[in-house]
């Protein structure tokens, strides 16, 4: 227990003032003993006569040198270390949440951002009565910075933090909160942000919001993909968005490596968004969207892409007929295994990216993408109903599916084959007058294309029809045109296998582990990873978050505490011996000084 001598101040072991006994002892024995002088005598006979005559008493005028004074000052500062006496102080916690989050780079009418606006309005709205300053800032996570005893500490702390790329996360900052009053230590919570925050008035919580709503213009997404095998050309889509209260025309601009690749740009409404088609983007490493006009937040008016890798795709072909199979090798990026149906069996599968089955199908279901060309009847497999013809007819197929893009079916002469009938998870593509002729379907995350007609040989320019339409089945059994993954600032990775460092787009350096978490994503731009034998692979990191593009109309932080917070002042205990200790100190310096100068007059 703690037992205070009066209003502030306390020892918390009293008892060791009966130490204090100690210096009047220490006092009196320096005053009895005899204290050397010097004398000149002619012989030792009168110096000791002259010694018991002139012999200095006890009583008489003390002359206390000033060494003796520092020992015992010394001594009465040790004893009351001991006794380890403290302050009591009523704790003033203010804790400051400030938004670093993307969209503080936005600037104002001044001219800064509003992150740097933030910085100069926190000195003020601190104050001068807080004595414990507690800062937090918000992204990529928020997370505390430190704790400070003045403003000016505050200042400097700040100084050494931006703003990132990455936008906030209202959920992650209302846990904070929540955090924040469940503990009910702080006398006031301090939010400084572009966002205004809604909380109970009883819960302390004062928001500062930093600027003014401003119309922006954004880049939603930005993926650029490849559409068919042997296709030498990109595909880059753009969305756009037009955050403002009139119709903008908005324009965009793409570089591939550097070199001006294309341009398109459209009348976007307010609050509204647009999708920009480049068709034919020359192949490149690195593409890089530049919107127009600019606007207050230049972020969201760039976006960074990859080019889609260019690595053949592996086919297993089991036919009895293995020459149809061989003619898909003169597609670009395209390697080919043909076995017969006698040979085929399902361990060969992982090997390929795809499988074709002409005039067959396995005993088992495939664990592989799949594609089925004249499938005989009655399979145990795919239960195909099929109805055999020896003329063909096309009546109907779809102008947007992938299946089927760029294909003139009125040019297709399939001659004989046969007709589907109903299948119980597999859709017609293209119909015929007595069923259909593709269907296409998904079973266990694998893709399935049966067709009732035989387009191969493929013979390339020869029957450009038929070759179109082969090289749409390939592209869509293989995933190519779609999306890549699009990565985001501020979201973590796991890092792929045999890579080993990842080279940031700030130039910086960092060693990573296979299959451990990558966090330090909160900028965005190109990001090199690199494996074994300095193997790279390039990935983009964009912004891509439209709500935070949204400048003009920005919702709240809502914050519902689950009790109602009731806060009392916090009394905190300062223990002094520490300055005790160093006022000790710094008399053992001055005793050594004094006691090194005496030295030097003998």
């Amino acid at each position: 227990m703690i037992d205070a001598w009066f209003t502030g101040f306390g020892l918390l072991y009293p008892s060791a003032l009966y130490l204090f006994v100690i210096p009047p002892l220490l006092v009196i024995a320096y005053l009895v003993r005899e204290r050397p002088r010097q004398i000149v005598v002619s012989s030792v006979i009168a110096f000791r006569a002259l010694q018991v005559v002139r012999g200095k008493r006890f009583g008489g005028r003390p002359h206390l040198n000033i060494t003796f004074l520092v020992e015992l000052l010394i001594l009465c500062l040790a004893v009351l270390a001991l006794a380890a006496p403290y302050r009591l102080r009523n704790r003033n916690l203010t804790t400051l949440i400030i938004d670093n989050s993307a969209a503080m780079q936005a600037r104002i009418s001044s001219g800064q951002s509003r992150f740097a606006a933030a910085r100069q309005q926190v000195a003020e709205a601190i104050g001068s009565n807080a004595n414990e300053i507690e800062v937090y800032v918000t992204s990529p996570e928020p997370h505390r910075i430190g704790t400070f005893t003045s403003t000016g500490e505050v200042m400097a702390a700040l100084g050494h933090v931006s703003a990132t790329d990455a936008p906030d996360d209202p959920v992650a900052i209302a846990g904070l909160f929540s955090e924040l009053l469940g503990k009910r230590q702080f006398q006031k919570i301090l939010f400084v942000s572009y966002r205004p925050v809604t909380v109970p008035s009883s819960a302390g919580v004062q928001s500062i919001v930093v600027g003014a709503p401003i119309s922006n213009y954004a880049i939603g997404s930005f993926v650029v993909t490849r559409e068919t095998l042997g296709a030498g050309e990109v595909h880059g889509r753009v969305t756009v968005a037009n955050f403002s209260r009139s119709p903008r025309q908005l324009d965009v601009i793409i570089t591939a490596d550097g070199k001006l690749a294309g341009r398109a740009g459209g009348q976007v409404a307010p609050g509204r968004t647009a999708v920009l088609d480049f068709p034919n983007l020359i192949g490149a490493k690195v593409y890089k969207a530049q919107l127009e006009p600019t606007d207050s937040f230049a972020l969201d008016n760039v976006a960074y892409a990859t080019g889609p890798a260019i690595s053949s795709v592996s086919i297993l072909f089991v036919s009895p007929t293995p020459a149809d199979g061989a003619t898909l090798r003169s597609i670009p990026g395209v390697a080919v295994t043909t076995i017969s149906p006698a040979d085929y069996v399902p361990t060969q599968l992982p090997l390929a990216d795809l499988a074709i089955f002409e005039y067959a199908v396995p005993k088992q279901f495939p664990d592989l993408s799949s594609l089925l060309i004249l499938p005989p009847a009655g399979d145990p497999i795919f239960h195909f109903l099929l109805r055999p013809a020896s003329d063909l007819q096309i009546t109907a197929w779809p102008q947007t599916d992938p299946l089927t893009a760029g294909v003139n079916f009125r040019l297709l002469n399939l001659r004989q084959g046969a007709y589907f009938g109903l299948h119980s998870w597999m859709r017609p593509v293209v119909g015929g007058s007595q069923g259909a002729l593709i269907l296409t379907g998904e079973r266990q995350g694998h893709r399935f294309v049966a067709t009732g007609f035989n387009p191969l040989p493929y013979l390339g320019r020869k029957n450009l029809p038929m070759s179109i339409l082969t090289l749409n089945l390939l592209s869509y059994l293989a995933a190519l045109g779609e999306q890549a993954t699009s990565f985001r600032t501020g979201e973590r990775w796991i890092i792929p296998a045999g890579v080993k460092e990842v080279v940031l787009p700030t130039g910086g350096r960092e060693a990573v582990q296979p299959s451990q978490p990558f966090s330090s994503t909160y900028t965005q731009g190109i990001y090199t990873l690199i494996g074994s034998g300095s193997a790279s692979v390039l990935r983009a990191v964009n912004l891509a978050s439209l709500p935070t593009s949204d400048l003009e109309d920005v919702a709240p932080l809502r914050i519902e505490p689950a009790l109602e917070v009731s806060r009392s002042r916090e009394i905190v205990t300062i223990s002094l011996t520490p300055h005790l200790l160093g006022a000790i100190m710094t008399l053992l310096a001055l005793e050594a000084l004094l006691v090194y100068r005496r030295s030097e007059r003998y």
